[in-house]
């Protein structure tokens, strides 16, 4: 996932890519591209090319998802699979092919009725998936700079509290000294009014994670600002908490 990734909200530069598919070569892998956010850059941010843009050997199977972009209710993707496989009767065809095969078994195809949702918002918009998410990029932009800028105002430096900021995308990461778990997720819903997702959901084991991730992708300025208002109060007295002599 290499641009806005989640839960990091981290990106891939453009050298990193190019290593990146230069190893899959070398190593003879296939790289799957995951890119349900890259087209929701963040102000004045440049659209770095994706990896399948970047590939000219056919390593990168490209996955896109219109449930990020036209309508979430639609639950309508794409792959982009070009290169090229064997059957079981010996016929060499795309990978694609192979893959629509697998998966009218799997899930009975996709609605047909959702596909022309997703079809007819493209036909509005020239076939093009930028213009039709312009709206949508320009509010994911807009609420990334508030929040970013929320969390500036409410842990000024030196604050021991710290959060990335991404180039784009739905996810930023806040950066806490203690450990952030499910009792504590808990205790924030329960007292304080406010969800977020602990990072450590995002990993294998049972290791403590000092960080959790806040979403920006269905709410507006005003709540995040509620949103902030809280967590900055949780964070205060567990910051409090762990000051405390035992």
């Amino acid at each position: 996932m290499p641009d806005f990734a989640n839960p990091s909200g981290a990106s891939i530069d453009l050298a990193d890519r190019r290593r990146l598919l230069d190893l899959a070569a070398d190593e003879d892998l296939l790289l799957i591209e995951d890119n349900p956010y890259g087209l929701f850059h963040a102000d004045g941010a440049r659209r770095t090319p994706t990896l399948k843009a970047l590939d000219t050997r056919r390593r990168v199977v490209y996955l896109g998802s219109f449930a990020k972009t036209v309508l979430p209710g639609a639950r309508v993707g794409y792959v982009v699979a070009d290169q090229r496989v064997r059957a079981t009767d010996g016929t060499v065809g795309p990978l694609a092919d192979q893959l629509a095969k697998i998966k009218s078994m799997v899930t009975v195809n996709t609605s047909a009725i959702a596909q022309a949702v997703v079809g007819g918002a493209l036909l509005a918009h020239g076939c093009s998936l930028v213009e039709a998410n312009a709206r949508e990029r320009a509010a994911y932009a807009r609420n990334l700079r508030h929040l970013v800028a929320g969390l500036e105002r409410r842990f000024p430096a030196p604050s021991p509290v710290r959060w990335n900021v991404p180039a784009g995308g739905f996810f930023a990461v806040v950066t806490v000294p203690f450990g952030v778990d499910d009792a504590l997720l808990r205790r924030s819903g329960r007292q304080y009014g406010v969800l977020w997702t602990p990072m450590a959901h995002f990993y294998d084991d049972t290791a403590p994670v000092n960080a959790l991730r806040l979403s920006i992708s269905a709410v507006t300025p005003e709540q995040i600002d509620v949103g902030l208002d809280r967590l900055a109060a949780l964070l205060a007295d567990e910051l409090a908490r762990a000051a405390a002599p035992a």
